[in-house]
């Protein structure tokens, strides 16, 4: 019975455990499988994709600027002279543009009431007239057969009287806060 107590038959045993499982785990080599059928996942709206309305402080802004509209990235953004948009519309059945804009009170002083249109590929489709400084929604619906499927969409503003700076000439519409198109 010592013999069983000794080191070496510890040694032995254990030596023979490990051998044995080591023996046990160099088997076959595991079979082929196949890859599982991949699904397409209907995520939703495609974040980096075509916007039909915009606010000044979206990441994607600048993609639908195109021209007269201040570089300054905030809340609300000047519109100069003959501010312009562009937008790519997926559908354009029963649109209704709609435009969110400030006056401010500075310029007002100066200016009185403006009235701001909206045209959209060329063709007016409406105007406010803002006798007073404030926030202001021009919301007008957009004729059938204006706007075609995945083509280039161009949003163009006029205000008048405009307010013109006396140091440098330089000519201030609005603020334009939103901008697009909803069904």
């Amino acid at each position: 019975m010592r013999l069983l107590y000794s080191h070496f038959v510890f040694r032995f045993i254990l030596l023979l455990v490990i051998g044995a499982m080591l023996t046990v785990s160099c088997g076959r080599h595991p079979g082929v499988y196949a890859v599982p059928a991949q699904l397409s996942l209907d995520l939703g709206h495609d974040p980096s994709g075509a916007l039909s309305f915009v606010t000044m402080d979206d990441p994607q802004v600048e993609e639908y600027l195109v021209n007269d509209i201040s570089p300054d990235r905030g809340f609300r953004r000047w519109a100069f002279i003959h501010p312009e948009l562009r937008f790519r519309l997926k559908e354009t059945r029963h649109l209704i543009f709609t435009a969110e804009f400030a006056i401010p009170e500075v310029t007002y002083k100066v200016t009185g009431p403006v009235t701001v249109s909206c045209a959209v590929n060329g063709r007016t489709i409406g105007s406010l007239r803002c006798a007073h400084a404030g926030d202001f929604r021009l919301e007008e619906p957009v004729p059938e057969g204006l706007v075609e499927a995945d083509k280039p969409t161009r949003v163009t503003f006029e205000a008048h009287p405009r307010w013109i700076s006396p140091e440098d000439g330089a000519q201030l519409s609005f603020l334009l806060r939103s901008a697009g198109f909803t069904q």
